[in-house]
C-alpha cells in the first residue's frame, strides 16, 4: 500500500503544486494597478505602441525586455496574465534543472521544487508583482538546465549564453548569473581526468558569444534609431551611480561603498575556496555555493531593501534544500550548507532591513473580496489609501483630455499614464527621476514648448522645482482636486 502511494505521488504530485501556485498567484491578477515600477513598464509599452523609441522618446534605468512585455500585453490586465503564464513554465523548468541535478532522490526534487514554487510566489518576496527579477528567473534557470544536462552539444552553449543575455536585458544584475555559469565551468574543467583544451575553448567562445550577441543587436538597433547613447546610459552606465545611491554616505573607496568592495572580497575568497576543496563537494553543493554566492552579491548591488531584489537567490537557495538528502558518506558533511545560505539570508534581511510584506493580510483581503465579504473600493484600499482616487483621476481624463493629447504628472504614480491611456509629456515618467538624473531643465523646455492640456501634482511630492511652479502659476489654473491630486489646465 506504502509502494502504491509513494508510486502515485510520483506521478502526480506537481498537480497539487501547481494549484498551490495557483491559488498563490491568482489574487495578483485582480490587484488595482498601483504598483509604480509596473506603472513605468506599461507606460513605456504604451508609448511603443505609439511609434515613440524607448531611452530616446521617454526613459527608464532598465534594458528593454520588461518594456517589450509590457508593450505586447498592451494593459495591466494582459500584462499580469502573462506574468501568471510566466511563473508556471519557471516552475517546470526549475523542477526540470532539480531533476537533472539530484537524479532519482525524489525527496530533494519534490522539496527543492516546492520551496521554489512557494517562495517565488508568495508575498514576501513580491512574487505578486512583476518586476524584472521575477521575469529573468526563467531563461536563468533554462541557461543552467542546459549546461547541467549530460548531453551537450556545441550549441547548448550558445543557447545557454543567449539565455542569459536575455535574462540581462530584463534586468542587468542578471550578468552575475553568467559569470557564476562560467566559474562554475572552469572548475568542472579542473576536475576533468582528461582535458580537452581546444574543445574546452569553443565552448567556452559559444558560451560568451552567446551572452554578447543579444546585447550587441540590442546595441546596433539604437544606434540605427539615433539612440544609442541614452540607451548605454540609461540601461548600462547610468546604473552604476544610480544603484550606489542608498550608499552614498557609506565609507568609499574608488568611488565604490567600501562594504559593496567587501562583499566582492568574501565572493571571491569563497571561490577561491570551492576550488582548493572541489574535489570533496558533490557537483551540486559546487554550483548551488557558486550560484549563491554571485546571485547575492547581485541583489545587494543597490543596497536598496526591495524584497524582490531577493527573487535572484532563491533558485540556488532552494536547490540547497536538496543536500539535505544526499545520504552518501563523503557528502554528509554538505547538509550544512543549506542552513548556513538560510542564516545567510535572514541575516540580509535584518542588516539591511528590507522591506517586509505580510503573507496573511494580502490573502486575506484578496479572498474576503471574493466571497463578497468587501466591496471592490474596500479591497483596492488595502493596497494604497489613494487607490479609489487614482482611478477616479484617470476615468476623469480620459473624459476630458483627447487621447492624442499628452499630459504631465509631478509626482510618483506613472499608473496614471496607462490608466488613463495617455502618454507623458517629456521623456519621464515620475518625478524621481527627474530628480534622480537632473532632468529639470530638460523637462521645463519640453513643458514650455508642448504645453500639455492638464498637468497634475501629486502633493505627495514635496520636493522643490521652483522654476516649474512659477511657470504652472503663470499658464495654468486649478480645474478640480481628486483627493490628494489637483488638476490644472492649461490657460489660453
Amino acid at each position: 500500500m506504502a509502494k502504491k502511494i509513494v508510486k502515485i505521488l510520483k506521478k502526480y504530485w506537481l498537480i497539487p503544486l501547481f494549484i498551490l501556485v495557483l491559488l498563490l498567484r491568482l489574487p495578483s491578477i485582480f490587484e488595482p494597478f498601483t504598483y509604480g515600477d509596473e506603472g513605468i513598464y506599461l507606460a513605456l509599452g504604451q508609448a511603443a505602441r505609439r511609434g515613440l523609441v524607448w531611452y530616446r522618446d521617454i526613459h527608464d534605468n532598465k534594458p528593454p525586455m520588461l518594456y517589450l512585455v509590457a508593450a505586447l500585453a498592451g494593459n495591466f490586465s494582459y500584462y499580469r496574465l502573462i506574468y501568471l503564464i510566466w511563473s508556471f513554465i519557471t516552475v517546470f523548468v526549475f523542477y526540470q534543472l532539480s531533476r537533472v541535478l539530484f537524479g532519482k532522490n525524489f525527496p530533494a526534487v519534490i522539496i527543492t521544487t516546492t520551496t521554489f514554487a512557494f517562495l517565488t510566489n508568495s508575498h514576501t518576496f513580491e512574487g505578486n508583482v512583476a518586476n524584472a527579477e521575477n521575469f529573468m528567473l526563467l531563461p536563468t534557470i533554462t541557461a543552467f538546465l542546459l549546461i547541467l544536462r549530460p548531453k551537450r552539444p556545441y550549441k547548448i552553449y550558445f543557447s545557454a549564453g543567449a539565455l542569459l543575455s536575455l535574462a540581462t536585458l530584463f534586468k542587468v544584475p542578471a550578468a552575475f548569473d553568467f559569470a557564476a555559469l562560467c566559474i562554475f565551468l572552469l572548475i568542472i574543467f579542473f576536475e576533468e581526468k582528461k582535458k580537452n583544451y581546444p574543445l574546452y575553448v569553443v565552448r567556452y567562445a559559444l558560451l560568451l558569444f552567446g551572452f554578447f550577441l543579444p546585447i550587441l543587436l540590442t546595441i546596433i538597433y539604437y544606434a540605427t534609431q539615433g539612440a544609442l547613447y541614452q540607451y548605454l546610459t540609461a540601461a548600462f552606465f547610468q546604473n552604476l551611480p544610480y544603484l550606489s545611491s542608498w550608499a552614498a554616505e557609506q565609507p568609499q573607496a574608488g568611488g565604490l561603498p567600501l562594504l559593496l568592495l567587501t562583499r566582492a572580497l568574501g565572493v571571491f575568497s569563497l571561490i577561491f575556496l570551492i576550488f582548493i576543496f572541489r574535489k570533496r563537494l558533490s557537483l551540486a553543493a559546487k554550483l548551488i555555493l557558486i550560484w549563491f554566492a554571485f546571485s547575492w552579491f547581485a541583489a545587494l548591488l543597490s543596497s536598496r531593501p526591495y524584497p524582490h531584489y531577493l527573487v535572484q537567490i532563491l533558485p540556488p537557495l532552494s536547490l540547497s534544500a536538496g543536500l539535505l538528502f544526499l545520504w552518501k558518506k563523503q557528502y554528509l558533511k554538505e547538509k550544512i550548507i543549506p542552513i548556513t545560505l538560510l542564516f545567510v539570508l535572514l541575516a540580509t534581511f535584518v542588516t539591511f532591513q528590507f522591506w517586509r510584506y505580510r503573507n496573511r493580510p494580502y490573502y486575506l483581503n484578496f479572498y474576503q473580496y471574493a466571497l463578497r465579504q468587501k466591496s471592490q473600493q474596500e479591497y483596492f484600499v488595502h493596497f494604497d489609501s489613494r487607490t479609489n482616487d487614482i482611478y477616479q483621476l484617470a476615468s476623469y481624463l480620459q473624459s476630458h483630455n483627447h487621447v492624442s493629447e499628452k499630459i504631465f504628472i509631478w509626482g510618483n504614480i506613472p499608473f496614471i499614464y496607462p490608466l488613463a491611456r495617455r502618454l507623458p509629456t517629456g521623456r519621464y515618467t515620475v518625478a524621481y527621476h527627474i530628480i534622480d538624473f537632473n532632468g529639470y531643465q530638460e523637462t521645463m523646455e519640453i513643458l514650455q514648448a508642448q504645453k500639455p492640456q492638464y498637468i497634475i501634482i501629486d502633493s505627495q511630492e514635496e520636493r522643490p522645482f521652483p522654476e516649474f511652479f512659477i511657470w504652472l502659476e503663470q499658464k495654468y489654473a486649478l480645474e478640480k482636486q481628486i483627493g490628494e491630486f489637483k488638476l490644472h489646465h492649461r490657460l489660453l
